[in-house]
């Protein structure tokens, strides 16, 4: 007698946000972002240095990163490299995050990610660094394309590296002493000064530290944490005054401005999403 045996998917993608390819120059510094998606970097080339939360990591090819939704992250040039990395952001339904998001990489995953671009580049409209829709008469090889992500990202959780190649430099402990007074403080209305105080900096060693490790100025990180801490009273149907006096802001309209440009969307939206 035939017997059924379920095996159940622990990895479900439903879609892509953007997938490139691309060398940087040995001085670049992104500008560091949040979103509500996934995305994965591989580092196929060089050396790339890596702000995840609070973390700060040194990534010696070939290896990888997976950062979750919600995790404000960067990524730099190091050691005087031009770094060669392949970037994947994609939404799903179903994704472990595994604890320890460094993952070795190995040449299979490589080729087989150069072989997701060249299926969504023939399958789909997109325009670098964007992923587009697939385009008619080519669904089938989009999914493809979208299967072989699935793959590669399960290969990569299964080959975790045994250590994080965590930043142990000065600058990187700087970050991280700062990113625990600004979470101890997102209450208040703190200014630069007044945060390079409380971490015992300058506040141009202050300036400094955030412009390498997080690719925006300190401020603006500040206002996107709070931000970011906003969004789940705004799920528990805090109104928007409560949230705004809870996180310092001057008033509801200033919050709601800063809000909006933080997510590019207005407060309300996130009490439904």
């Amino acid at each position: 007698m035939w017997q059924f045996h379920p095996f159940p998917r622990s990895v479900h993608l439903n879609g892509l946000y953007t997938a490139f390819e691309q060398q940087l120059e040995p001085d670049y510094v992104f500008r560091g972002e949040t979103h509500d998606f996934y995305e994965v970097v591989l580092v196929t080339d060089g050396t790339l240095g890596v702000t995840a939360g609070a973390e700060t990591f040194v990534l010696n090819a070939p290896a990888a990163i997976l950062h979750p939704p919600m995790e404000f992250h960067s990524l730099r040039s190091e050691q005087g490299t031009s770094p060669h990395i392949i970037i994947f952001s994609f939404a799903a339904d179903r994704f472990p995050i595994p604890q320890n998001r460094i993952f070795t990489l190995h040449e299979q995953s490589i080729t087989r990610a150069r072989h997701i671009l060249r299926f969504l580049k023939d399958s789909t409209d997109a325009v670098a660094p964007h992923a587009g829709s697939p385009l008619i008469g080519k669904e089938q090889q989009a999914q493809c394309a979208l299967l072989e992500l699935e793959i590669l990202l399960l290969t990569l959780i299964a080959n975790t590296a045994a250590e994080p190649q965590k930043e142990v430099s000065a600058g990187g402990r700087h970050y991280r002493k700062a990113l625990q007074i600004i979470e101890e403080n997102l209450s208040q209305p703190l200014n630069t000064a007044e945060l390079a105080r409380l971490a015992h900096m300058s506040p141009s060693l202050l300036k400094k530290t955030f412009a390498k490790h997080a690719g925006v100025g300190v401020m603006e990180y500040f206002r996107t944490r709070k931000i970011n801490a906003a969004i789940p009273m705004l799920r528990e149907d805090l109104s928007v005054q409560e949230i705004a006096t809870r996180l310092g802001f001057s008033n509801a309209g200033y919050f709601s401005t800063v809000f909006r440009r933080v997510t590019g969307h207005a407060p309300g939206y996130y009490r439904n999403h």
